[in-house]
């Protein structure tokens, strides 16, 4: 569903992407800070963004992507990775005799290939780190394909010329990777695509909430503490919308509307429709009792 954009946080990333004092660090800090920024249509299966999380700084090959996500259908998931570049690095060369990669954009593809080549190497060691968000269960052990996406420099000003554009889509079906500028996120974002998402950050036991810029979806229904950690104003925040915190504590699966451990009071329904209740409290009586299931 498209979105209102809000103009006053396009100029200031603009802002942002024109101060050659900052660096691919500060612009991963507010990227994280106003995730609608940040695109996440590439490579999207038919379930779209996974629990509407994107994973900060996550580890592969003794490097790191600066986001990753996950996407998935009834019998696969993709993880896409992405790189973050600095905005003033070129694509190309200024020879008119050829289109030639600029070694920084080269360089780039270098680093994003390290992760491909990893992966196919080491790929029960990436699904292991991933394994608290590969839910439902039944979907754990589908396989995993790796997409990469590389945001860099701009073309504000002049769009690339046709070489330029073949010479890209030709890299692009190559490598299976998407190269993105920036003011092809600011495009996106201005064309109402924009939306704010959940920002995961690796630990050693699973994930931790880093920015709840967006809320998340189901993942307080397949995640228990074990393997997600919560900080007390993410916690709070959540209380605040309903979320049933103290029963997610004490390990109860959030499985009503995304927010209940169990089947809602009235009061606690709030606005829901009640057709909406109704299906949910069907799903309840339909579900096995734990005595059943052992």
């Amino acid at each position: 569903m498209r979105q209102p954009p809000d103009e006053a946080l396009a100029s200031a990333f603009e802002q942002l992407l024109a101060d050659d004092g900052k660096n691919e660090n500060d612009i991963q800090t507010f990227l994280e800070q106003h995730t609608e920024l940040l695109d996440t249509s590439s490579w999207l299966l038919n379930h779209r963004l996974h629990m509407n999380c994107v994973i900060a700084k996550f580890p592969i090959a003794g490097r790191t992507a600066d986001f990753a996500y996950l996407t998935k259908s009834s019998d696969r998931w993709i993880l896409v990775l992405i790189e973050i570049e600095r905005p003033n690095k070129p694509l190309f060369t200024t020879s008119s005799k050829h289109v030639g990669g600029s070694s920084a954009f080269n360089e780039a593809l270098a680093q994003t290939a390290v992760w491909r080549d990893y992966w196919e190497q080491h790929q029960s060691e990436v699904r292991e780190r991933l394994l608290p968000l590969l839910v439902p269960s039944p979907m754990a052990r589908n396989r995993i394909e790796l997409r990469r996406v590389l945001i860099i420099g701009r073309s504000t000003g002049k769009d690339f010329n046709q070489a330029q554009r073949d010479r890209i889509a030709s890299i692009e079906d190559d490598q299976k990777i998407k190269i993105l500028t920036y003011d092809s996120l600011l495009r996106s974002y201005r064309s109402g695509w924009g939306e704010k998402k959940c920002v995961l950050s690796p630990r050693s036991t699973g994930y931790a909430i880093k920015h709840l810029d967006g809320l998340p979806k189901l993942l307080f229904a397949y995640v228990l503490p074990e393997h997600l950690s919560v900080p007390a104003s993410v916690e709070t925040r959540l209380k605040a919308e309903g979320y049933q915190m103290s029963a997610w504590r004490n390990n109860q699966l959030l499985r009503f509307n995304e927010k209940w451990a169990s089947e809602p009071t009235d009061e606690e329904a709030g606005d829901v429709h009640p057709a909406v209740l109704s299906v949910i409290r069907a799903a309840d009586r339909a579900r096995p009792s734990k005595a059943k299931r052992r």
